[in-house]
């Protein structure tokens, strides 16, 4: 069953591709009786996290925020057409489909177990520098995680070909801007919708362990292609939303992912909305 919040004249419906199994051994720069203290209990150090997906409509244009993992993962994972279809939205119904980056739990949910798009009709938006990088030729000098990632690219974006729109720090379609938040993905964006205060940011893996990373955000995860990078991206990003009040759509936040942040010295607070 989807969540509704609203901001501003958006109505943004939140819903479940599913639970993520992984893992506190992936937790960069924290001790881990510490992140184990934050996240909670563990079995044998294994957690699940939350895969959330936004949809919005604007004007005629029904817009999707990332696409799930469809049936590549894990079988806890995959839930998101069946979860759009449960509300009366038909897939074939989304025009747009707004990407944070393409890493497949946010991608491989692009296309059906044939290599068909789910989502025929939609026109996918992603930051230039997330493209460019996940659909370059191997050099061979990758790690085999990239080359990975890149082989299954490949297919994901093979049946929207001629319906991807490459988008640039400050352009705008459908009161949708890209914000380049690069370091878990080399062109991994925050997306800005809406307008000044009503606005909100579709944040994608900018936060990775909401329990553990809007509290303490100087800790990293393994899946981060450059930590150090995620890192003050991350700590960029949540200074920002929390001077301006921006409400935030999380892709790893406790479902329905939406909410606010406070700041509380160095550290901030998510307020679920």
């Amino acid at each position: 069953m989807s969540q509704l919040f609203r901001t501003g004249e958006l109505e943004v419906k939140g819903f479940s591709d599913g639970m993520l199994k992984t893992s506190l051994d992936l937790v960069l720069g924290m001790e881990r009786p510490k992140s184990e203290e934050l996240a909670g209990p563990t079995v044998d150090g294994s957690l699940f996290i939350p895969v959330n997906n936004f949809l919005f409509r604007r004007g005629a244009a029904t817009v999707l925020i990332d696409a799930g993992a469809g049936n590549t993962m894990q079988p806890t994972l995959g839930k998101l057409p069946a979860s759009l279809q449960a509300e009366g939205i038909d897939p074939a119904d989304v025009t747009h489909i707004i990407l944070t980056h393409i890493h497949p739990d946010h991608a491989n949910g692009l296309v059906n177990d044939a290599g068909e798009a789910v989502y025929p009709g939609a026109e996918i938006l992603v930051h230039e520098q997330e493209l460019d990088f996940w659909m370059a030729e191997s050099s061979g000098l990758e790690p085999e995680s990239v080359k990975r990632v890149r082989a299954r690219n490949k297919i994901n974006m093979k049946p929207y070909h001629d319906r991807i729109c490459a988008m640039r720090e400050g352009d705008e379609l459908l009161g949708c801007t890209p914000l380049l938040a690069p370091g878990h993905s080399p062109g991994h964006t925050c997306w800005r919708i809406g307008s000044g205060r009503d606005a909100f940011i579709a944040w994608g893996d900018l936060v990775h362990f909401s329990a553990i990373q809007i509290s303490h955000p100087n800790a990293a995860v393994k899946y981060d292609l450059d930590p150090d990078l995620a890192r003050r991206s991350r700590l960029r990003m949540l200074d920002m939303i929390a001077a301006e009040r921006l409400a935030i759509a999380g892709a790893h936040v406790n479902a329905p992912g939406f909410g606010y942040l406070k700041r509380q010295g160095s550290s901030y607070l998510f307020e679920p909305a």
